[in-house]
């Protein structure tokens, strides 16, 4: 999910998803659903655009069901393709947090091992 929409390769309205609650309780409303690339082959669909979101969550779960591997450690995580371990994409770790920087893209990334993250 984002608060940023000029990350999306297409957006529409948000159908049922009227709100997202974060881990504090407070809660965000959701002002579209769509796609973003996270490369040139590759793309997330129902992805959340959620109103003063100040951070970009990316889903493991959804990582993985398009067939990629995310490898993590003390250091980092790697992403690779699962049929053919070609490298899609690294990230490195800041505290709890593992964060993967797509700067060509102007977009950060944030993905929390620790926590199941609920995007939808």
């Amino acid at each position: 999910m984002t608060g940023n929409d000029s990350m999306f390769t297409s957006l529409e309205d948000p159908g049922d998803h009227e709100h997202v609650t974060y881990g504090d309780n407070s809660r965000g409303k959701v002002i579209g659903l769509g796609r973003i690339a996270i490369s040139k082959d590759l793309s997330i669909s129902n992805v959340l655009f959620v109103e003063s979101l100040s951070f970009n969550l990316i889903s493991i779960a959804q990582l993985c069901d398009l067939g990629l591997t995310c490898t993590f450690d003390k250091n980092g995580v790697v992403v690779t393709h699962e049929e053919n371990k070609s490298f899609v994409f690294k990230g490195f770790r800041h505290g709890n947090i593992y964060l993967v920087d797509f700067s060509s893209k102007g977009f950060l990334f944030k993905a929390n091992k620790l926590y199941d993250m609920p995007l939808h």
